[in-house]
C-alpha cells in the first residue's frame, strides 16, 4: 500500500482500496468438495477493474537499477541488449553494488 500512497492515492480512495484488499479469503472447489478458507495476503481479486491499475503501480519501479533496455506492457516485461560484436553492447552489463542486510 506504500506504493499506492506514493502515487498520490490518499484519503477515502486509499482507505477504500486498502479495505478492499484486506481480509480476503479464498478456497478451492473440486466438484462438490471445498477446502477450508484461507487468508489471502497478496495479489488483487481476479476480473477486477482496479487490478490492472494496481499491477502497474506495483511494477512501475521495476526498471530501477537496470542498465539494459526494458519494455513493460500490461503484464509482460522484456529485457534486451544489442550486441554488435563479441564483448560489446549498447548497455554494458555492470555488476550492481551489493547491499548488506542489517
Amino acid at each position: 500500500m506504500a506504493k499506492v500512497e506514493a502515487h498520490g492515492i490518499r484519503g477515502n480512495y486509499f482507505r477504500w482500496t486498502q479495505n478492499w484488499l484486506t481480509g480476503r479469503t479464498q478456497r478451492v472447489m473440486i466438484h462438490d468438495q471445498a477446502s477450508d478458507s484461507t487468508l489471502v495476503t497478496s495479489g488483487v481479486p481476479q476480473e477486477s477493474v482496479l487490478g490492472p491499475l494496481l499491477f502497474i503501480i506495483y511494477i512501475n519501479d521495476l526498471d530501477v537499477g537496470i542498465i539494459s533496455k526494458i519494455n513493460k506492457f500490461a503484464n509482460d516485461t522484456k529485457l534486451s541488449q544489442s550486441i554488435h560484436r563479441k564483448g560489446t553492447s549498447n548497455y554494458p552489463i555492470r555488476p550492481q553494488p551489493s547491499s548488506t542486510m542489517d
